[in-house]
């Protein structure tokens, strides 16, 4: 099997996207990597002129699978990649949540995740620091594909974007089969954070009515299904 699919839905932002690429390239640990994105039908940007100019200088030993489709959200994306990844000829043994604004920046950062989570109890999550959340939040974390195949989902079905990270973070903790390792670093390059502009995207995900709606989401899943799917996650073994 291979080691890791990263899930990278990305509207709009060429450039970002290849630059994420070649940050895993240049961090990644040695093992198998493949990075699939999820891009609109409608969305007219050139990724393929982007990495081409991006990596054109470099081996990258990593995979691209790029998918264009309908036109998703974040969550939907993440989970049709997700699927796909795990349906494929060689699936991966783990997957993991980057966005097109996440930078791998710690050496073997794939290896210390996956590390991290062969040392708990079973299958389940690992994430690092963002430089901006840190601990809080996992905005970018590793999954075992045990975890996902068991729920169905790599992020909450009912948010489009938003609290997609709170429920990792609540689903771990509950299960008892989440690690955060600060020392490896895996920058988040937001607007909130300071380091982005903001543009359509990062608008249209960010908006209050999205919020409102994926906060309702989210708190309907921790009251109805969290303890359910704590104990799916919290029964797997290897």
């Amino acid at each position: 099997m291979a080691d890791l699919a990263i899930l990278t839905p990305t509207r709009g932002r060429p450039q970002q996207f290849a630059e994420l690429v070649k940050a895993v390239a240049a961090t990644r640990g040695g093992g198998t990597i493949t990075v699939w994105a999820g891009i609109d039908d409608d969305d007219e940007s050139d990724y393929g002129r982007a990495l081409a100019a991006n990596l054109a200088d470099t081996r990258p030993g990593v995979g691209l699978e790029l998918r264009r489709g309908p036109r998703k959200s974040l969550s939907a994306w993440t989970n049709e990649l997700a699927a796909e990844a795990l349906a494929a000829a060689d699936p991966p043994r783990y997957l993991a949540s980057l966005g097109d604004d996440h930078r791998p920046r710690t050496f073997g950062w794939d290896a210390k995740l996956i590390h991290a989570i062969e040392a708990l109890e079973g299958p389940g999550f690992a994430y690092g620091n963002d430089l901006f959340q840190g601990v809080k939040m996992p905005t970018a974390w590793v999954a075992s594909a045990e975890v996902v195949r068991a729920l169905g989902w790599m992020m909450l079905p009912g948010c489009a974007h938003m609290y997609v990270d709170n429920a990792i973070l609540e689903l771990g903790q509950a299960s008892g089969r989440i690690s955060y390792r600060s020392d490896v670093v895996i920058e988040h390059l937001h607007p909130l954070a300071g380091k982005a502009s903001w543009d359509d995207s990062y608008r249209e995900s960010n908006a209050d009515e999205r919020y409102v709606a994926d906060r309702t989401a989210f708190k309907a899943w921790r009251t109805e299904y969290l303890v359910a799917d704590a104990a799916t996650v919290a029964g797997l073994r290897r």
